[in-house]
């Protein structure tokens, strides 16, 4: 297989990304993650649990066969790759993030998703109909006309393919597609690909195997009920571990992936669609923070910069502006400067409106937030020093708006 048929479907260089955003010189700047702030969906574990299931004699309950598939791949990845975390600098004592979830990933259980959709047929109609079925924060339109009279820039920056959502941002008109910056997801050119390649029904077939087997001990492993009107599925401790173990046996023994950037250096996967995979640069915790920092330089520099996000992927970004607001999460309250907890984005336009007027430091914009805002909105200090009530504040604000099944 030549390097050029798999360079093909990286993504752009964060250089070139930026470059694409158009971003004007002078004034402040607002980056932000997309889902969560802007719009309450999770787009691959939605996409999963829409495209995943047996063909005949499925079980309809909650959570989906794609939303247990996603969790239990996110979960094994997150094993494998604890002893890869790294602190985001010398001598910090960082709490753990929720879930499991290590610095390692860079974005890497989105691309996991990617052969699983190929097995199941899936396509980019398909992807952008899910997408546009996002529903909007609520507030964040407003949030954003404010920002444009204010003379603010934004910028949308996720880990998730940033196709589809760039239909989403062209949809609502309040965030420019060009600026919404995303990851890779090649599914019609990685088809393309393996089929011109010869390699499309044996390393697929693989693929199909394992949705078979997992379908089977799912289905096996759990037990269902009826919660009022919502049927329930509790899928066993014993289930997880060996739905786990044939993960790991699929993208790692089958499909030849390694998750160590240094060993993906020194030798290529065995199977071309392992190759894809290594090869798509997604969007992830790094990245991220860069495509911030570099918008910012285009702008009215990292000083008038504001970064925002509610995850552990944001955190990157978060910890690396001198300005960032955590919104409903705990991992991202806890890198930010100042957290969030609100169920309107409109309130996150007061602190953005006193950072703008320089109202003082982070301590003097908090209190005259606080102040401004009453009750309506919980707003604190960011950091390391979260409260156990308030982390759980943020964690409860996330499930009511974004559902009990988000991953991080």
């Amino acid at each position: 297989m030549e390097t050029g048929d798999i360079g093909g479907l990286a993504a752009a260089s964060l250089g070139a990304m930026a470059d694409a955003a158009r971003i004007r010189p002078g004034g402040w700047l607002l980056a932000s993650d997309v889902e969560g702030p802007l719009f309450l969906g999770d787009f691959i574990a939605e996409a999963l649990s829409a495209c995943l299931a047996p063909a005949a004699g499925g079980i309809d309950a909650a959570p989906s066969y794609g939303q247990i598939l996603y969790a239990e791949g996110y979960a094994a990845f997150s094993a494998d790759t604890e002893a890869s975390r790294r602190p985001e600098g010398a001598g910090r004592r960082e709490t753990r993030p929720e879930g499991g979830y290590t610095l390692a990933q860079e974005g890497t259980d989105t691309i996991f998703a990617l052969p699983l959709l190929l097995a199941a047929g899936a396509d980019y109609a398909c992807l952008e109909r899910l997408a546009l079925g996002s529903r909007e924060t609520p507030g964040a339109a407003e949030m954003a006309r404010r920002l444009d009279e204010m003379g603010w820039q934004r910028a949308g920056i996720t880990t998730a393919p940033q196709q589809p959502y760039r239909a989403v941002a062209e949809r609502c008109g309040w965030l420019s597609p060009g600026r919404l910056l995303g990851s890779p997801f090649p599914l019609r050119e990685a088809e393309a690909l393996l089929r011109r390649l010869g390699r499309w029904d044996v390393e697929i077939a693989w693929v199909r195997a394992y949705l078979r087997d997992a379908y089977e001990l799912i289905d096996r492993e759990s037990e269902v009920w009826m919660d009022g009107s919502t049927r329930r599925r509790h899928f066993s401790d014993a289930g997880r571990k060996r739905l786990r173990q044939r993960f790991r046996r699929l993208y790692r023994e089958e499909l030849g992936i390694s998750y160590s950037h240094g060993e993906r250096a020194a030798r290529p996967a065995s199977t071309a669609l392992g190759r894809i995979v290594e090869a798509c640069a997604m969007v992830g915790d790094r990245a991220k923070a860069a495509l911030a920092l570099t918008l910012a330089r285009r702008a009215g520099g990292p000083d008038r910069l504001v970064t925002m996000g509610d995850g552990a992927n944001d955190a990157a970004m978060l910890r690396r502006a001198r300005w960032s607001i955590g919104v409903n999460g705990p991992d991202a309250a806890r890198a930010a400067r100042i957290g969030l907890i609100t169920d309107d984005m409109r309130h996150a336009l007061v602190l953005l409106r006193l950072i703008g007027e320089q109202a003082g430091g982070v301590d003097a914009v908090v209190g005259l937030a606080r102040e401004e805002l009453g009750g309506a909105a919980v707003v604190h200090l960011g950091g390391e020093g979260l409260t156990p009530e308030l982390a759980e504040r943020h964690r409860q604000m996330k499930r009511r708006l974004r559902g009990e099944f988000v991953t991080y």
